[in-house]
């Protein structure tokens, strides 16, 4: 990885174009669903912004019944080339209540900033990525909240995910040209989002690697709205290593009740599968974790487990799905402090226009043992979003 480093940065150092001349712009377009674009005559340059807002209804029994009428996402996003093609860079900001960890009586919990970083893809296969973005370790964490079949992702990604940190990738989004593989290995701070103080060394290493056998296509975006004429199948393997964990769940999570850290090992692995208005998303996770005690007692047993989810969709009409998914959570012991949990859902999406414009509504069920699927939490919302 290091020596990949090296040379990318040496093409990165050779082929930028730094001169400061103005440069002429060639032109400024909308892009429906994307943005606005304006780009130098000469393509060194060039900058999309786009928003993206989503709002959302929902009701939810616990104990008792529950409202909310929510702004749940709003994003300004900006992202192009600068002194060159192969210099790109991506800047988005959070700023709806939810997306900041607006808390009552605590105000921000974290940083309306949740994307920034650069990608130098001088060498296909040997890309770098440095910056503040999602870990790539999980696909549907990785995927857009925006690009999602259901309002939201998975209860067992956001248990297992390893969400975003500070770190630097090398990685190939088409290995060889080969259109059959993609992978990524990275070193992260494992700190995770809004870090900005010193830390220690516990730092959190990646590698994930994926298989398309029957060619590339639109995985990291849910929903079969290409109607591909011939199956396709992306396979997904992912490991990380994360040491000092500060968290109860990796870099997630509140801090273990002992005032203690947490070396983690996470693996997981997925399939993502296309065939006419048929699509299919799955994963398993695994998690281990060896615990760093804190001075309290007592000591708070590490979150071990399991979890897996299958979710399927299929385009009834030409702009309207169905979607269906279950997920279950699963200690590994009765010594784990992971509760198991099981989810089941049920959507029905309208596209005006793909995931730029769209509608979606859907039922929930969570529950916690095999028998408690009555006495379970249901969730029900509809969510209307709109990105351009």
């Amino acid at each position: 990885m290091y020596a990949a480093f090296l040379f990318s940065l040496g093409s990165i150092l050779l082929t930028a174009d730094s001169s400061m001349h103005e440069r002429p712009v060639e032109s400024v377009r909308y892009k429906p669903g994307q943005g606005l674009l304006v780009e130098s005559a000469d393509g060194d340059f060039s900058l999309l912004t786009r928003l993206r807002a989503q709002m959302l209804y929902s009701l939810d029994k616990s104990d008792e019944w529950t409202q909310a009428f929510e702004i749940r996402r709003a994003r300004l996003l900006f992202s192009g080339t600068v002194f060159g093609q192969h210099n790109k860079y991506k800047f988005e900001l959070a700023v709806s209540p939810k997306d900041i960890g607006l808390e009552v009586g605590q105000g921000l919990t974290r940083s309306p900033l949740l994307d920034w970083y650069f990608v130098f893809d001088h060498l296909r296969d040997a890309t770098i990525q440095m910056g503040q973005f999602k870990v790539p370790y999980s696909r549907q964490r990785v995927v857009s909240s925006g690009a999602l079949q259901m309002v939201d992702r998975s209860v067992v990604n956001q248990e297992f995910n390893l969400d975003r940190d500070l770190g630097i990738n090398v990685q190939s989004a088409n290995l060889f040209g080969l259109d059959l593989f993609r992978y990524w290995a990275g070193v992260h701070m494992g700190e995770g989002h809004s870090s900005h103080t010193k830390g220690d060394f516990g730092m959190m290493y990646l590698g994930r690697i994926e298989y398309l056998p029957l060619g590339l296509f639109s995985d990291y975006s849910e929903s079969s709205f290409h109607k591909e004429s011939t199956p396709k199948v992306s396979i997904g393997l992912g490991y990380g290593l994360v040491e000092e964990a500060k968290g109860n769940r990796g870099i997630l999570g509140p801090v273990p009740s002992d005032g203690g850290t947490t070396d983690t090992q996470n693996v997981t692995a997925d399939l993502s599968f296309r065939y006419s208005a048929l699509s299919l998303e799955s994963a398993y996770f695994w998690r281990k974790g060896t615990r760093n005690p804190g001075a309290v007692v007592p000591i708070e047993a590490a979150r071990d487990g399991s979890g897996f989810y299958v979710q399927s969709g299929y385009f009834v009409f030409s702009k309207t799905e169905l979607v269906t998914r279950y997920g279950q959570i699963i200690p590994a012991s009765r010594e784990s402090s992971l509760n198991e949990r099981s989810e089941l859902g049920l959507s029905v999406n309208h596209y005006f226009a793909e995931h730029a414009m769209k509608i979606q509504g859907d039922i929930h069920q969570f529950w916690g043992g095999v028998q408690e699927f009555e006495n379970g939490d249901t969730l029900m919302r509809v969510q209307l979003q709109v990105a351009y």
